[in-house]
């Protein structure tokens, strides 16, 4: 029963920090964030922020790791990317500003570290793992991106391209 109660405390801790989080960066920007405003947004101590998050790019995994799962999934779930794309599309003010530089870049890392480890299991291996990965990943976020501008791709096919991005990473003599 302790253990459930500490479960649920470390949940509410660790959602109360990224929902912080999430705001003050749509109001400030990713590098006018910093942790020990995070934690006052939050109620929490300083300290007690730094045991769940140790930097901001920790929260910013945190706060989109449900969508950095799905780009990064291994086989795509085409379901799962049509209803990353409806999220989007809901949220498109916010995801704008996700995909504009410097922070676009610093989130097609997050995802690189997540589709790595399905590229090594398929045996591409050291640097050419690292340029695929980066690649995939930066090559998704400027389909998103594109298709954010009004470009008429419909959804079913953004979703298509976007695990074909994935798949043809893990694939030799593909682009990327």
């Amino acid at each position: 029963m302790e253990e459930v109660v500490q479960d649920r405390r470390r949940q509410r801790t660790r959602k109360a920090a990224v929902g912080a989080f999430i705001e003050l960066l749509m109001a400030e920007g990713y590098d006018a964030v910093a942790m020990t405003a995070v934690a006052e947004r939050a109620d929490l101590g300083r300290s007690t922020l730094y045991e769940h998050f140790r930097t901001k790019d920790d929260l910013l995994a945190a706060s989109m790791d449900w969508p950095l799962r799905v780009l990064a999934a291994d086989p795509p779930d085409p379901a799962a990317l049509l209803a990353l794309i409806e999220h989007v599309r809901e949220r498109s003010g916010a995801v704008r500003v996700l995909l504009e530089q410097p922070l676009r870049s610093r989130i097609a890392r997050l995802l690189a570290a997540r589709i790595l480890p399905g590229l090594r299991a398929r045996g591409v291996v050291g640097p050419r793992a690292d340029v695929r990965a980066l690649a995939c990943a930066e090559g998704q976020f400027a389909a998103l991106a594109l298709w954010m501008q009004g470009s008429g791709v419909p959804a079913p096919v953004l979703a298509e391209e976007l695990a074909r991005l994935s798949a043809a990473a893990a694939t030799p003599g593909q682009c990327p």
